[in-house]
């Protein structure tokens, strides 16, 4: 009986595993940070004079001026792959149409100019080579 939980336990762990997807971005002093993926999708500002200010993702427009990657890397095997990217860059952070006044906090430019760096994460699941069948 022992054996059969134990084997139950094992295809349960090793066959339950989905795909990640994260994206980390700052700039140097955290002042700018995001997350988006399976993360909070939110940016979050801190301002000196104020509380950190937290705002949903899907209200930016995040332009990317410049990048430049700094480094990349791929796995892929039979089962299992996986991909991270760390980049960095000169972005223009603006209000989506959405939502126009979500970085009324910022001013009269109501826009964030920044650079930061970024990580981007991606794992999941990979289709193994087809084996073919002699008979």
């Amino acid at each position: 009986m022992k054996l059969l939980i134990t084997l139950a336990t094992f295809m349960i762990f090793t066959s339950a595993h989905a795909s990640y997807f994260a994206t980390h971005c700052s700039n140097s002093r955290a002042s700018v940070t995001w997350e988006t993926g399976h993360n909070s999708n939110t940016m979050t500002v801190k301002k000196y004079d104020q509380k950190d200010i937290t705002v949903p993702f899907y209200d930016l427009n995040i332009m990317f001026l410049t990048e430049t990657v700094i480094r990349q890397e791929s796995i892929r095997r039979c089962g299992y792959a996986e991909s991270t990217k760390v980049f960095a860059g000169k972005v223009v952070i603006t209000a989506s149409v959405r939502n126009p006044s979500v970085l009324d906090f910022l001013g009269e430019d109501k826009q964030l100019k920044t650079e930061v760096i970024c990580t981007t994460h991606v794992n999941g699941r990979a289709p193994c080579p087809e084996e073919t069948i002699q008979e």
